[in-house]
This record gives structure tokens, C-alpha cells and sequence, in this order.
């Protein structure tokens, strides 16, 4: 009887080392996920902010593809804020999970103002796409304030 107990707690010992690795493993694949995500923005927020502060030379096809890359990819890092991902190599301040319905708040503004950063650049009014990015970027800013760390 006692060899059996010994089994059984062996066996509820490797099952549950075997899913906390995997719930780590999950947990990285996230953060990894988010963190691509938000680097592929950045990187094409860049061009963009070169292009409004005249540091780059305005070419229309190339703003409009741009913006139009921005927005696909600020639909992409949410899914990266699973629970338990507040922990490991991130930025992510906890408050993202204490203050979630404000963090969605943001995230949705994000797309809303990225999805018009897009179609004002079909304008190819260099003023207008200005204005439409420094809104989009202001919303990249607040988040950034309120929920990573510095």
C-alpha cells in the first residue's frame, strides 16, 4: 500500500513539473510574441516619424505602405498578454493586469488611430499624415507611461 502511495505521489510530481514547464514555456512564446510584435511597429513608426519631420524624403507608395504595416502590426501584440507573462524578460508593468479594461482601452484606441494613420496616407497630404501620426504615436506614448516599465 505504502509503494503505491509512493507511485501515485511520484506520478502527480512529474505531471505537475511537466505542465508548469510547459505553462513557462507558453508564458515565453508570449512575451516573445508581444515583443516581435511591438519591435516590427516600432520600426516602421520610425520611417514614418522621419518621413513627417522631413529627416526622409516623401515618397507617397512608401508612407502608404508604412502606415498600412503599422496597422496590421498594432493588432498583433495582444494576444501576447496571457497571465503569467507579467513575469520573465518584459517590460510589461503588472498594473496591465490590474488596470486590464484601461490597457484594452488603449490597445483599441491604438488600432483605431493606426487604421486612420492608413487611410490619410492614401491623401498623400504630408500635413494631414503628420497629424494622424503624432495622434497614433501619442496613444503608443500613454500606454507606454501607464504600463511598461522603464
Amino acid at each position: 500500500m505504502k509503494l503505491i502511495q509512493i507511485i501515485v505521489g511520484a506520478g502527480i510530481l512529474v505531471n505537475s513539473a511537466t505542465l508548469s514547464f510547459a505553462q513557462d514555456r507558453k508564458t515565453e512564446q508570449a512575451i516573445k510574441h508581444r515583443r516581435a510584435g511591438f519591435t516590427l511597429m516600432s520600426t516602421y513608426f520610425s520611417r514614418l516619424l522621419q518621413t513627417v519631420e522631413g529627416d526622409r524624403p516623401f515618397n507617397g507608395p512608401m508612407v502608404i505602405s508604412d502606415a498600412r504595416t503599422v496597422e496590421t502590426l498594432s493588432r498583433l501584440p495582444w494576444e501576447g498578454f496571457v497571465p503569467g507573462s507579467e513575469r520573465g524578460d518584459t517590460k510589461a508593468k503588472e498594473d496591465i493586469w490590474f488596470e486590464e479594461e484601461r490597457f484594452k482601452k488603449l490597445a483599441t484606441e491604438l488600432e483605431s488611430k493606426t487604421s486612420n494613420l492608413a487611410k490619410v496616407a492614401e491623401t498623400g497630404d504630408l500635413k494631414k499624415i503628420k497629424v494622424a501620426f503624432e495622434q497614433a504615436r501619442d496613444t503608443c506614448n500613454a500606454c507606454h507611461k501607464e504600463f511598461r516599465k522603464k
